[in-house]
């Protein structure tokens, strides 16, 4: 199933107080102790929490073998009763189950299931399936750490509050205009790691705002993945972008060029506005939860920039 091909996305239903969450590892390796901590944190926004079978199990780079870690979340997603899911942590190892999920099977069950970094993977293989997805904090590192937006969480899985808006201050302006369109995107690594596989980036048929992080990637990568995606045909109905942090992206000091030049160069033909430094995923600041999937919108002045939700991220 091709998610541009669809004719409406799907929006889980809304997390409510008191309902149960599951929470399971389909990448890396998962530290008991933080996976505690952040468990705890599920419980005081008002969840109970239920962990995957076989979430501290470890193989080589990953949280268990493939069938285990697959039979996890799936277990999730079938299970009438976990109203949502949320993932222990990123690390490696997603790219693995893809092959074996059906679109779709997950299509007829949409719930609210959050992640980043090699969960971008399985956001890609959600939203191709049409259904909205949230790029946010992970249960063993930025919920035990505290280090995320509560508002936007709450507001993007559960309704509460207003949707996320950037403040005047948080954005850098990389390229003016103003763009409309459906939030993609995710760990820009993994976005590039996709490129020319069934479960790619495809915004061709949808005027897209997209969303790219990534942590401790030297420029030249940056560079390179950038300029993979839009060789791939990735961004061919992009119409604006937001990088995030960028965290550990930066050059040396003493370099002649900065990551806005390298990230100005790697885009030049591409008129869409560009920002800097929106606080989701691999993140500076507190985990801004992002809906993958709903619209967004991002303008950009001479200096200064802004990035707002449009609509509802639940049903």
């Amino acid at each position: 199933m091709q998610g541009a091909a669809l004719s409406a996305w799907v929006r889980p239903p809304a997390l409510r107080p008191g309902d149960l969450v599951g929470v399971c590892a389909p990448a890396g390796p998962v530290d008991a102790a933080a996976l505690d901590e952040g468990v705890a944190e599920l419980e005081v926004l008002g969840f109970r929490v239920r962990r995957a079978d076989g979430i501290l199990d470890r193989r080589g780079f990953t949280a268990g073998p493939e069938p285990a870690r697959r039979a996890a979340l799936g277990g999730l997603f079938a299970d009438d009763e976990v109203k949502g899911i949320f993932c222990a942590r990123g690390g490696a190892g997603a790219s693995s189950l893809l092959p074996h999920l059906d679109a779709e099977w997950f299509r007829a069950r949409p719930k609210v299931f959050v992640g980043y970094s090699d969960i971008t993977l399985l956001h890609l293989f959600l939203n191709r399936a049409g259904l909205v997805s949230f790029h946010g904090p992970m249960v063993a590192k930025d919920l035990a750490a505290r280090a995320y937006d509560r508002p936007s969480l709450l507001w993007a899985v559960a309704g509460q509050g207003e949707p996320y808006r950037s403040d005047a201050e948080d954005l850098l302006s990389l390229r003016a205009g103003a763009a409309e369109g459906r939030l993609r995107g995710g760990c820009l690594s993994l976005l590039a790691a996709a490129a020319g596989t069934p479960w790619a980036l495809d915004t061709k048929s949808e005027d897209t705002v997209l969303f790219v992080e990534d942590v401790d990637e030297p420029p030249y990568r940056i560079d390179r993945m950038l300029r993979q995606l839009r060789s791939s045909g990735a961004l061919a109905g992009v119409r604006g972008i937001v990088f995030g942090d960028m965290k550990g992206c930066s050059p040396r000091l003493d370099a002649d060029y900065t990551l806005e030049d390298v990230i100005r160069e790697a885009l030049e033909g591409l008129d869409v506005p560009v920002a800097l430094g929106l606080s989701s995923g691999h993140s500076t600041g507190p985990n801004v939860t992002l809906p993958l999937g709903v619209r967004a919108r991002l303008a950009c002045s001479a200096d200064a920039a802004r990035f707002e939700i449009l609509e509802p991220a639940v049903a």
